[in-house]
């Protein structure tokens, strides 16, 4: 169906003498389900809703698309739902590039439910099942009738899954949350646990004001999160702010392990190219690539500190 039919909705003007047709009842249908359609678009937008992760396996010498149980909205208001989880096998495109794993909404006659015409012996099906069913497309495709799951990249006969994030449904737009969420998350969780060894040392007895500020604004982003359905705009803004923070806290201080003089630096570049309030999510998505490659050295700095902190006390 085109987006643009949900704006022509036109429904039966019944009066005493009318002659039904299954067109006009087939026109009463479509008109209430075109207005329910359009309800949920303008009130909850497109995307997913609840659930429908993809995991992109590797089984012998075939691809299998691992999909979640959940529910999404379709750009032109349909709701689509996968009961159970699925395991999807993928053929391989041919041409290199990169893909979509969308979720479509189908609808066919129902043969388990016959019935026969009037005054004849003929019978056909009198009702309409409707499923769902994955399908892999080129990214440039649009496809109105379906749910974006995830991006697929296809290279020399391999596919390899591609971390981005997916429009989801709701009040406003929100995150993948399989994605940018965890990142920052994780980000916080490091933090704090190299901030609470290094609390246990005499390393930070010169630094309390900045240490206490970099703390305090992890722990408020943890309960910032903690809400499900954080918006792209407030992950990015929010790890915008705990770099800023971080940069304060690591920057000034003394000398304490190798990987931690090799991060301030690291830091200092990524709080450099912070983007401004006023700059749109494309760019804001581009600087946090560089956010999230601070997890891995943050990662061996809390290792290291593990092992290492009872010796410094």
């Amino acid at each position: 169906m085109n987006p643009k039919q949900l704006f022509q909705l036109s429904r039966l003007r019944a009066f005493e003498g009318l002659c039904l047709t299954a067109k006009d009842l087939q026109d009463e249908q479509t008109y209430h389900r075109r207005n329910l359609q359009r309800h949920v678009l303008y009130m909850h937008g497109h995307g997913i809703v609840q659930g429908l992760q993809v995991e992109i396996e590797q089984r012998k010498d075939r691809y299998v698309a691992v999909i979640q149980a959940g529910y999404g909205v379709t750009r032109i208001g349909q709701g689509v739902l996968l009961p159970e989880a699925v395991a999807v096998p993928l053929e391989v495109p041919r041409q290199d590039g990169e893909y979509m794993l969308w979720l479509f909404h189908v609808e066919g006659a129902d043969e388990s439910d016959t019935r026969n015409k009037f005054d004849t012996s003929e019978a056909e099906p009198a009702r309409i099942k409707e499923v769902c069913a994955p399908r892999l497309h080129p990214i440039d495709e649009d496809q109105p009738d379906a749910v974006a799951l995830t991006r697929i990249n296809v290279r020399l006969g391999r596919m390899v899954q591609v971390l981005l994030p997916v429009p989801r449904a709701g009040r406003q737009a929100r995150a993948a949350e399989s994605y940018l969420k965890p990142r920052v998350v994780e980000f916080i969780r490091l933090n704090k646990n190299i901030v609470n060894n290094l609390f246990r040392t005499a390393q930070l007895q010169e630094l309390d004001l900045g240490a206490l500020g970099f703390y305090g604004a992890l722990v408020s982003s943890e309960f910032l999160l903690i809400e499900e359905g954080t918006s792209d705009r407030v992950l990015y803004r929010s790890a915008g702010s705990l770099i800023n923070y971080c940069h304060d806290f690591y920057n000034p201080m003394p000398r304490t392990t190798e990987r931690i003089d090799k991060f301030k630096e690291f830091v200092r570049r990524v709080n450099a190219e912070v983007p401004g309030p006023d700059q749109g999510d494309e760019i804001w998505l581009r600087w946090f690539d560089k956010f999230e490659r601070l997890l891995q050295p943050l990662s061996k700095i809390a290792e290291e500190l593990e092992k290492t902190v009872e010796a410094q006390r």
